[in-house]
């Protein structure tokens, strides 16, 4: 089932990217919190790469905020294409993922505190 998130990426130390995503109950609510988070990081001086709302079928772990680097274990794949939208998909310990931020959709391999959430 796909849920409405708002998935934002910045820099994180070492010039890697990092990718939050945080489940919203609207499209509204979305853009609402995307508004907000997107002024609080470039006041912080670490402006959003990209802050997008949209549809997505995975879920990850809540975002916590002050999550050290070195606990930023998980990677994922990130597509953007020119229009609206992502697509996001977690990245197996050995697969490899190569960034091409010209192309369309554009890639970003990234990295996160949040980890994928399974039905148990």
């Amino acid at each position: 089932m796909l849920k409405t998130a708002l998935l934002i990426l910045t820099m994180a130390q070492g010039d890697a990217t990092r990718v939050t995503l945080s489940e919203a109950d609207s499209l509204s609510d979305c853009e609402a919190s995307l508004d907000v988070l997107s002024q609080i990081l470039t006041e912080a001086g670490n402006p959003p790469i990209a802050a997008i709302c949209g549809e997505t079928a995975l879920r990850l772990e809540p975002f916590i905020h002050g999550t050290p680097p070195e606990a930023e274990i998980h990677r994922y794949r990130v597509e953007v294409p020119n229009g609206n939208g992502y697509r996001i998909a977690p990245l197996a310990k050995d697969e490899t993922c190569t960034p091409d931020l010209a192309a369309d959709p554009a890639v970003y391999c990234a990295q996160s505190g949040q980890g994928v959430l399974t039905d148990g």
